[in-house]
């Protein structure tokens, strides 16, 4: 067994402060006020005093700094704080929990901004009147106002679920990569009828394949709870488990409801395969982006340039992506120099050119795509297409322009933050219905590698 996790960088903040031109949330003079009790109510307000984010409580860390990461971080960024401030109250008001606590003397509510201070107030207001834990209230509150008012791909993963994802975004311990999307294409944090919980893709050989899952199967129900009404981590952490053990999981497959029973275990993660189906044509297939693929591929190359092919066929059916800088790396195996890829940040735009040296610059280019053919590997076919002539054959790719880094929070849980979006090299996003292929082709599951190789030939002719 072969693992190849990629590696994750987190950034640890200790503090936040409010983003320059805003008002501090931190008083002058800190006052204590009760919180408005209740009308007919007989338990006593609670009081609390609002400071701001310099040295916030432990329990309103994740608010202080998802805020912060939001305002400084994000691409669309900085977001009016009203906006965010009544996305976190809703939170707050949503949440529930049969769990109590003490209430303390006075609550020390920490908030970045004084559009938060009625939240204070509600929180406040419900630990008085029914000893709410004030930790996970102010994670609710918290995690509404990341994952609802931050745009697709920017979401909040509380500690006991941030080990369910690889750094590509496939559910460990099952191997298949998902997806919550609406009808207009947003995505979804929360599971509806209108946002089902779709597999993408299923990787073969590992334990959701070996179980029956498959690429369009929505999961209905885990471990027979239905899914909808709840989280999109929360159930990506469920399916994962420690990695151990079974998980039911029951699909709606066409008019089909099938119970499932997946037997967890670590990833088998394919490497880069080389093969020659047909003459003169080489094919090569590159499952994922991860760290160590750039080395992989050009060993496979060398390889196959030793064979002399006039057509060289790259498989990126089902990868999920993994590393720009990977994905520049192998594209420049291919294009000899100029732009692979560019990205828009807040403070500008940052060009990302091929490097010198590549051993495939002169062969006819096919690229094979499907809909689990995701963000590195979009970059990666959208350089060859557009800087190679690649012709690109399959169906429309999954759609996932944005750049995105993990940053670590105090409480051990991570925010996803869309730090920037990226165009092919001619300028085109994915953004809006991912790479529309040059030839459509649909594999049959069944199709020999010689068929498939054949077929996406015969449509790029």
């Amino acid at each position: 067994m072969r693992s190849r996790c990629g590696l994750v960088a987190l950034l640890l903040l200790a503090s936040c402060s409010a983003p320059a031109g805003e008002t501090p949330a931190t008083a002058p003079t800190p006052t204590t006020t009760p919180s408005p009790a209740a009308p007919g109510s007989t338990t006593p307000a609670q009081a609390y005093q609002i400071q701001g984010c310099t040295s916030p409580p432990v329990t309103f860390s994740p608010l202080c700094e998802i805020y912060e990461l939001a305002q400084e971080s994000h691409v669309d960024g900085p977001f009016p704080s009203g906006n965010l401030a009544a996305l976190a109250l809703e939170g707050l008001r949503q949440f529930s929990t049969e769990a109590t606590e003490p209430a303390p003397r006075i609550l020390f509510c920490a908030i970045p901004d004084r559009a938060f201070e009625e939240l204070c107030a509600e929180l406040a207001r419900r630990v008085a009147e029914s000893a709410l834990p004030v930790g996970p209230a102010v994670e609710a509150a918290a995690t509404a106002m990341a994952n609802l008012g931050l745009g697709a791909y920017t979401y909040y993963v509380p500690p006991e679920e941030a080990e369910a994802f690889r750094a590509n975004g496939l559910v460990r311990g099952l191997g298949i990569l998902l997806d919550a999307t609406d009808a207009a294409g947003s995505k979804c944090m929360r599971i509806a009828e209108a946002c089902p919980l779709e597999v993408v893709f299923v990787l073969e050989d590992n334990p959701g394949a070996e179980a029956g899952m498959r690429a369009g199967d929505r999961i209905v129900a885990v471990e027979g709870s239905p899914v909808e009404g709840r989280g999109f981590t929360a159930l990506a952490s469920e399916l994962a488990g420690d990695e151990t053990g079974t998980v039911a999981v029951t699909v709606q497959r066409g008019e089909e409801t099938l119970p499932l029973v997946v037997e967890r275990g670590e990833l088998e993660i394919p490497t880069v395969e080389v093969d020659f189906p047909l003459p003169s044509i080489a094919y090569l297939r590159i499952p994922d982006f991860e760290e160590d693929i750039p080395g992989l591929v050009h060993g496979a190359l060398s390889a196959v340039i030793q064979a002399r092919p006039q057509t060289i066929v790259v498989d990126l059916r089902d990868n999920p992506g993994g590393y720009i800088h990977s994905a520049v790396e192998v594209a420049s195996e291919f294009i000899s120099d100029g732009v692979v890829v560019v990205e828009e940040w807040r403070e500008g735009t940052e060009e990302y050119e091929a490097l010198p040296g590549g051993l495939a610059t002169n062969q006819r280019l096919v690229v094979m795509v499907n809909g689990g053919t995701a963000s590195a590997a979009e970059i990666f076919a959208g350089a060859l297409r557009d800087r190679r002539g690649a012709t690109i054959v399959g169906t429309a790719t999954f759609g996932k322009d944005a750049v995105q880094i993990p940053f670590g929070l105090n409480n051990g849980g991570e925010l996803h933050v869309v730090v920037a979006r990226w165009r092919t090299p001619a300028g085109q996003t994915v953004g809006t219905g991912g790479l529309v292929p040059d030839r459509w082709v649909e594999w049959a599951a069944a199709a020999t590698l010689e068929d498939a190789v054949a077929a996406a030939v015969e449509a790029a002719s």
